[in-house]
C-alpha cells in the first residue's frame, strides 16, 4: 500500500484539489502549480500490523502566500484527524511534524512549500 496515495485521494476527496491534475503523488510536473505528495519514512511493527508513516506534502505555486495559505488549509484540517478509513487503510491519526518550510523556488520561479505528516494506520487488506 502506498500512504502517499492514500493521503493524497483523502485530500481530493476533501476538496483540496483533482488527484493527477492538482495533486499529484511521487512528483510535480513542471510548469505546474499544485500539491505533491511522497512518503519519506516510517516504521513498520513486524508483529502487530500497525505502521507508522512519514508523508511530505509540498505545495508550488508562484505566489508564495497563496502556497502558504495552501499547506495552511491542510494542516489545519488533517492535523489530529482521527479514526478515518481510506483506500484500503484504516487511519488511527495525523500528525503534522513540525511547521511549515520554506523549500526553495524552482526553475520556473515557483515557490515551494512543506510540511510533513506522520501517519499512523493499518492495511484492512492484511487483517485477519
Amino acid at each position: 500500500m502506498d500512504i502517499a496515495n492514500v493521503v493524497a485521494t483523502y485530500l481530493a476527496d476533501n476538496g483540496f484539489g483533482v488527484l493527477g491534475t492538482s495533486i499529484f503523488v511521487g512528483y510535480l510536473p513542471e510548469n505546474t502549480a499544485g500539491i505533491y505528495i511522497d512518503r519519506i519514512g516510517g516504521q513498520l511493527n513486524n508483529y502487530v500490523p500497525i505502521e507508522e508513516s512519514v508523508v511530505n506534502i509540498y505545495v508550488k505555486n508562484t505566489s508564495g502566500s497563496q502556497a502558504v495559505g495552501t499547506l495552511e488549509s491542510i494542516k489545519n484540517f488533517i492535523h489530529r484527524m482521527h479514526s478515518t478509513e481510506k483506500g484500503g487503510a484504516y487511519i488511527y491519526t495525523f500528525l503534522v511534524l513540525g511547521n511549515i518550510e520554506d523549500v526553495a523556488r524552482d526553475l520556473e520561479y515557483g515557490k515551494i512549500y512543506k510540511m510533513s505528516l506522520q501517519v499512523t494506520f493499518t492495511n484492512t487488506g492484511i487483517i485477519s
